[in-house]
């Protein structure tokens, strides 16, 4: 069985302040992330076009913490997905018992990061001297996450009535 893989991106987050709507861009197409920790050395990441697939239970989690509730899910209809040149977007509608959600995201205590949990079925690997680049062509989004820190500066979401 694979291994879960999660990244942490940083994302511009948009949202409507009385829909409770986060919007951004879960993985950024065709940009380098900061360097991942790896096996023998650490590598840099870049996701392909359309590299990601999703189905109904892809969910929206705080932290990556799957014990939780989510906060969204693509089978209630909750958490939407769209393809775009710039990367896969996304567009969650957060509940209303998640003030704390809501109130770190207006607050600036939640920037906006976002973190995606993946299985990767297929990539491309190019080694270099100092570096080793990754190219994911191929894989399954179990989840997005909002967080406190990023691992690509494209991966942001946007939300309504924030200090950013």
């Amino acid at each position: 069985m694979p291994k879960l893989e999660l990244r942490r991106m940083t994302t511009r987050l948009c949202s409507d302040k009385e829909k409770r709507t986060v919007t951004g861009i879960a993985v950024p197409y065709n940009e380098a992330s900061r360097p991942i920790p790896g096996a023998g050395r650490s590598f840099r990441e870049v996701m392909a076009p359309g590299a990601l697939r999703y189905d109904e239970s892809t969910v929206m989690l705080v932290q990556h913490d799957q014990n939780g509730v989510p906060l969204a899910r693509v089978g209630s209809g909750t958490l939407r997905f769209l393809e775009s040149p710039e990367g896969l977007k996304f567009e969650a509608d957060l509940p209303e018992s998640r003030e704390d959600i809501h109130e770190a995201l207006q607050r600036g205590d939640l920037d906006g990061s976002v973190s995606v949990g993946m299985y990767v079925d297929d990539d491309e690997w190019t080694h270099g001297n100092e570096v080793s680049m990754r190219k994911v062509t191929e894989g399954r989004l179990i989840e997005v996450s909002l967080v406190t820190a990023g691992a690509y500066a494209g991966a942001r979401g946007e939300y309504g009535g924030s200090n950013g």
